[in-house]
C-alpha cells in the first residue's frame, strides 16, 4: 500500500486523504539513523513526466543519497577532527557565492554589450601581429550540382561570366537546382572548408587561387570554385573575420574592469566612512 501512494503522490495523482497524510512523512531509506523523508524530494520531478520515470528518478535519487550517506560515515570514523573541521571551507565557499551573485545583479543593469566598429578597429591596429591565420581563408562561390541536369550549359556560360546580370541568373538557377550554392563573396570562409567538398583527386583549394576559377567533376557531380579573395596560412587574418573574437575580447574587458572597479569603490568608500580599519597598513 505504501508504495502504491508513495507512485501515486509522486505522479501527481493523489490517492486521497489516506495517503496524502501519510506520504509527506514516509521514509525512503535509512543509514545510519539518519533518515531521507519524502517532503525533501518533492522538487526533484520536472513537470508533465510519466508516473514510470517519476518512479525511476525516485529510485535513482535515493539511491544516490544513500551511497553518500554511507561514505560520509565511513570518512566520520577515519579523519581526524581537524580534517573533518570544514568550517573554513564552507565560509569561504558561503562568500564566494554570495560575491558571485551581487556581482552578476550589478552586471545586468550596468554591463554595456555593444562594441562598436571604431573600437574594434582600434584594436585590430593596436596589435597586429596578434591576429595570424593559422589556416588559409577565402571568399569564394561554391556550386555542386548533378551532372545530367539539363541546364548545365546555361551555368558553364553564367558561370564565367562577371556580369551582374549573368551572376543574378545563375543564383536563381542554383538556387533552385543546384546540390550546394554558397556565395561567400562578402565573408571569410575557412578555404579547407570549401576543399573538402571537391572530390579527392581535385586541386587544394590555394592551387585553385592562381586562376581564380576552377571546375571538376565526378561520376555524379559537377563542381564550380570562383574565389574573389584569398588570405594564405601564415598571414595576418582580415579584421572582419575577427571582429566576433576582438568583440568578445572587449566585452571581457569591460567586464574585468567594471568589478574591478565596483571592489575599488567598496573598498575605498569602507575606508573613508570609517567602517574598516586597516592596522596592518599604520
Amino acid at each position: 500500500m505504501k508504495r502504491l501512494c508513495i507512485l501515486l503522490w509522486v505522479a501527481g495523482g493523489l490517492a486521497g486523504a489516506a495517503c496524502t497524510e501519510e506520504i509527506p512523512e514516509t521514509k525512503l531509506a535509512e543509514v545510519n539513523g539518519k533518515a531521507l523523508l519524502m517532503t525533501e524530494v518533492k522538487d526533484i520531478f520536472p513537470a508533465g513526466i510519466t508516473a514510470d520515470d517519476s518512479l525511476s528518478l525516485l529510485r535513482n535519487y535515493v539511491h544516490n543519497w544513500a551511497r553518500k550517506q554511507l561514505i560520509a560515515g565511513i570518512a566520520e570514523q577515519h579523519l581526524t577532527k581537524e580534517q573533518k573541521d570544514v568550517s573554513q571551507e564552507l565560509e569561504d565557499y558561503r562568500l564566494s557565492l554570495l560575491i558571485f551573485r551581487y556581482e552578476k545583479l550589478y552586471l545586468e543593469s550596468r554591463f554595456d554589450t555593444i562594441v562598436s566598429d571604431a573600437e574594434i578597429e582600434t584594436f585590430y591596429n593596436a596589435a597586429p601581429q596578434s591576429f595570424v591565420l593559422n589556416k588559409p581563408l577565402a571568399k569564394a562561390l561554391f556550386i555542386k550540382v548533378a551532372a545530367d541536369i539539363p541546364q548545365i550549359r546555361q551555368i558553364n556560360r553564367l558561370y564565367n561570366s562577371n556580369k551582374p546580370e549573368d551572376r543574378e541568373a545563375l543564383s536563381q538557377i542554383c538556387s533552385r537546382i543546384a546540390e550546394i550554392y554558397t556565395n561567400f563573396d562578402e565573408q571569410w570562409v575557412d578555404a579547407e572548408f570549401l576543399a573538402a567538398k571537391l572530390p579527392a583527386e581535385s586541386k587544394q583549394i590555394e592551387d585553385i587561387w592562381t586562376t581564380g576559377f576552377f571546375t571538376t567533376d565526378d561520376l555524379t557531380y559537377k563542381y564550380y570554385v570562383h574565389l574573389y579573395e584569398m588570405r594564405a596560412a601564415g598571414t595576418q587574418s582580415p579584421v572582419e573575420y575577427e571582429r566576433g573574437n576582438i568583440a568578445r575580447i572587449i566585452r571581457n574587458r569591460r567586464h574585468r574592469e567594471m568589478l574591478k572597479n565596483l571592489e575599488n569603490t567598496i573598498f575605498n568608500n569602507a575606508l573613508n566612512h570609517n567602517q574598516l580599519k586597516l592596522y596592518i597598513d599604520n
